[in-house]
């Protein structure tokens, strides 16, 4: 397997498991040591509270992955935020620079507009 298909195997599981199972997501997909954003989130202590959090402000909360990038341990992911709770056609596109350390994300760049993120307290 090369370091591109490693890196879009990460990507597949971090729609996966976002959607599926948020402790998985946080503890499977992320280094202990991640940081996203530079920082505004660091390890899995906090990322876990985070999404917890949006969890509980969106319990239908979804993401799409529209298209993926690879090029060595860097994913790019394009994706949309669902959540059917605020109406069938809310939607929050977002893109995401994922770097990947072992087979896991250890730094991720999200870019989107987040006072619109369920949850999010910024």
């Amino acid at each position: 397997m090369t370091q591109e298909e490693r890196s879009l195997a990460v990507a597949q599981a971090y729609e996966d498991m976002y959607n599926n199972d948020i402790e998985r997501f946080v503890f499977e997909v992320y280094t202990p040591d991640c940081e996203v954003n530079g920082g505004f989130i660091r390890g899995h202590e906090q990322l876990i509270q985070i999404e917890r959090q949006v969890l509980q402000a969106a319990p239908q909360r979804k993401m799409r992955v529209d298209r993926k990038h690879a090029s060595g341990n860097v994913v790019v992911v394009e994706a949309v935020l669902l959540d059917h709770d605020q109406g069938a056609d809310w939607q929050l596109p977002f893109c995401a620079v994922l770097t990947c350390r072992d087979g896991k994300i250890a730094t991720d760049w999200t870019y989107t507009e987040f006072s619109k993120w369920p949850g999010l307290q910024i």
